[in-house]
């Protein structure tokens, strides 16, 4: 089962990296090609504005796939550390020494620190060293929704004469799921930001229980 869910979110992240590959380099670009005869202080700012928030997006994407929140007890020391300051807690799947702020997640089979949620759609543990990329991974997948969403709208507003029957079906359907995106992710990256401001992370809101001895979750 566990073999099954790593291959089934493999394929997915590939997936999520074709769509916004296409939404970039097959969508924007033509949209952006009806507004080529607009002044250039306008195309220099949407230009700037397309190319930066898709890589950023990728950029983001990357650390928060890549970079783990696993908590891991590299030496004896470290072990002693926790346990002479009581700030642990054990774990009864892994039964190890733990931070208090640490949680199992039962689809890695992993304790991780600071445990903020386990992300389906990137296929990752969301926690205290990938949580600021996923913070910042929100911005931009957030800010690239809103970009396809104006422009598409700008286009069918100016251009619709223009249009085939294929080209109407096409950006309706793109001015919907922009639209639902982009307001999607507002309303979950105001969520994430105040989570950020109290300094609790998406189990502990849900939780309260578990809102004992918080630290700083993005160190500086």
């Amino acid at each position: 089962m566990n073999k099954l869910y790593l291959i089934l979110g493999k394929l997915q992240i590939g997936f999520q990296l074709i769509l916004w590959f296409i939404s970039f380099y097959w969508l924007d670009f033509e949209l952006f090609s009806y507004i080529l005869n607009d002044f250039f202080f306008c195309k220099a700012i949407l230009g700037i504005i397309m190319i930066s928030c898709q890589l950023f997006l990728y950029q983001y994407l990357y650390y928060v796939v890549k970079i783990d929140s696993i908590f891991e007890i590299e030496n004896d020391n470290e072990l002693q550390n926790i346990n002479e300051k009581h700030d642990y807690t054990t774990c009864k799947k892994c039964n190890i020494l733990r931070p208090k702020r640490a949680h199992h997640c039962r689809y890695c089979n992993k304790c991780i620190l600071q445990m903020d949620h386990h992300c389906f759609t990137l296929n990752k543990c969301i926690g205290k060293n990938n949580y600021p990329y996923f913070l910042k991974y929100l911005i931009f997948a957030q800010l690239n929704s809103s970009h396809i969403f104006w422009i598409t709208i700008y286009v069918s507003y100016n251009y619709y004469s223009e249009f085939k029957l294929v080209s109407f079906i096409k950006y309706g359907i793109l001015i919907f799921a922009s639209l639902l995106g982009s307001c999607g992710l507002f309303f979950y990256l105001l969520f994430h930001l105040y989570l950020n401001l109290t300094n609790l992370t998406t189990l502990e809101y849900i939780y309260p229980t578990l809102r004992i001895n918080k630290i700083n979750r993005i160190d500086s």
